[in-house]
Formats: C-alpha cells, sequence, structure tokens
C-alpha cells in the first residue's frame, strides 16, 4: 500500500504534477539544519524524500528516470548535524559518481571519500567532525554492499579528509566554493 502511493507520486513528478511535490519528494531539504542540495552526473536534480523504516541512514535510486535519495528520518535525527550532512552527502556521491547505473565494488569507499572532501571543501564540517563521528560510525557491522565495518570506515573517512589531494569533482570544473548560512 505505502509502496504504491509512493510508487503514484514519483510518476506525478515525473510528469510535471503538483501532487508529487506533497508526497515529500524535495529539491533542496533541510539536513543538518540547512539547506542542501544535490546533481546527479547529468547535471539532473536529485530529489529527497524523507522516510521510516529503510533500513539504512539512506539510500540511492532512480525511479521513473528519476534520481532520489531516500533518508530515514528517525536514524538521522539520532546524529550529529555534520554526520547527517555526510551520510547526505554520501547519498549523493552515488548519483554524482553515477554508481546508481554502474556499482563497482568499490563504489561505497568512493562514495564515503567524494563526500567527506566535498564536505572539506565546501565547509561543512571540519576534521574535528569527522573525529567525533567515530562512536556513531563505529557501531556499524559493514554491509555486503562495500561498507566498511565501522572503525575501519571511520579510519577510511578520516584518511580522506586528511588527503588535500583528492578534492571533489566540483574542485576541479573551478566552481566556486559554496558559503553556508547557518
Amino acid at each position: 500500500m505505502r509502496a504504491s502511493a509512493l510508487l503514484i507520486g514519483f510518476m506525478m513528478l515525473a510528469v510535471g504534477g503538483q501532487a508529487a511535490a506533497e508526497e515529500g519528494l524535495e529539491v533542496e531539504p533541510v539536513i543538518g539544519g540547512g539547506p542542501m542540495r544535490c546533481y546527479d552526473y547529468r547535471g539532473t536534480v536529485v530529489r529527497t524524500l524523507k522516510t521510516t523504516d529503510l533500513g539504512d541512514v539512506g539510500r540511492a535510486s532512480i525511479i521513473a528516470r528519476m534520481p532520489i535519495i531516500s533518508l530515514d528520518a528517525d536514524r538521522l535525527r539520532v546524529l550529529p548535524p555534520t554526520l547527517q550532512v555526510f551520510f547526505f552527502m554520501h547519498e549523493c556521491a552515488h548519483h554524482v559518481l553515477a554508481h546508481v547505473r554502474n556499482p563497482t565494488l568499490d563504489s561505497e569507499r568512493e562514495a564515503d571519500c567524494w563526500a567527506t572532501n566535498y564536505g572539506r571543501w565546501a565547509g561543512l564540517f571540519s576534521r574535528m567532525d569527522v573525529v567525533g563521528w567515530g562512536a556513531y560510525i563505529a557501531r556499524s557491522n559493514g554491509s555486503r554492499f562495500g561498507h566498511l565495518p565501522g572503525p575501519e570506515r571511520h579510519a577510511y573517512v578520516l584518511d580522506c579528509f586528511d588527503r588535500p589531494e583528492s578534492e571533489p569533482f566540483a574542485a576541479s570544473l573551478s566552481v566556486k566554493r559554496p558559503t553556508l548560512q547557518r
């Protein structure tokens, strides 16, 4: 039932219907206290759906040719704001790096590193923030999809933050560094 209503909402948005916006698809969701936006590898805006019982913090997908980030609002709520931003950017990275079309064995690590580097580059979080995520990330057992086990994942994310040569794609295009207002 819920899946049917969601599919109808997605289809209505795909044909330009206003009702889909009322179903909860957002172009600029508030994540970690600030507005966020994501564009995929084609430059198409990625819409965000906040839901519950997702089974994970977030998930990147394409439904009816529309790029979607689904976020579990209950799981996000208990995380620090900067970690919420990281998880949103991780899912965004799957769209930016085209993992939703062509996943690889390294997709999860690539998304972690891209999200970390983008967050550093954009000033969304600091090294101290990343260090502070350890207690939250450590609880994860990893996944069969390629997420590293918690302590390894945290060390990997911190290593990505510390490598200045690994700037995100936007930096290589000379995109102006964003300024945040919080």
